[in-house]
């Protein structure tokens, strides 16, 4: 996915800065979404991959027999490794949704960003081009 970013001059972003200095602090914490800033600023507890990795564990010491060579197939549990390799595979799948509905998540608050900088462009840009004609 690429992204694209508007080229940025000088004196767009001068104006800007002169615009933000001169609002007082209330007026542009009024103007950001709460929503988003409550999103910006929430723990993220992180993905857990600690079932899988039980999930795993249990299916190497299942698989590990103490055992002569031959009869190392017969004494091994193949049905407790299967459901041990199944148990680590859902719990994959349960942290690759996690991360896709995070994904989701933080995509539709980029897409709101995007719309807030281009209305902001546009609200700004007759002043920017005043100043310089």
């Amino acid at each position: 996915m690429q992204l694209r970013s508007p080229d940025l001059s000088f004196e767009q972003i001068s104006a800007w800065m002169r615009l933000a200095e001169s609002k007082p602090k209330a007026v542009q914490i009024a103007q950001g979404s709460p929503a988003l800033e409550r999103r910006a600023f929430r723990h993220h507890p992180g993905f857990d991959f600690k079932s899988a990795r039980q999930s795993l564990s249990r299916a190497r010491n299942k698989n590990d027999i103490d055992t002569i060579k031959p009869l190392r197939r017969l004494r091994r549990n193949q049905g407790a490794i299967n459901e041990a390799l199944i148990d680590a595979f859902s719990a994959l799948l349960a942290v690759n949704k996690q991360m896709a509905s995070e994904i989701a998540a933080l995509s539709g608050d980029l897409a709101g960003v995007r719309n807030r900088l281009a209305d902001f462009e546009t609200a700004t840009a007759p002043a920017v081009s005043d100043t310089h004609s």
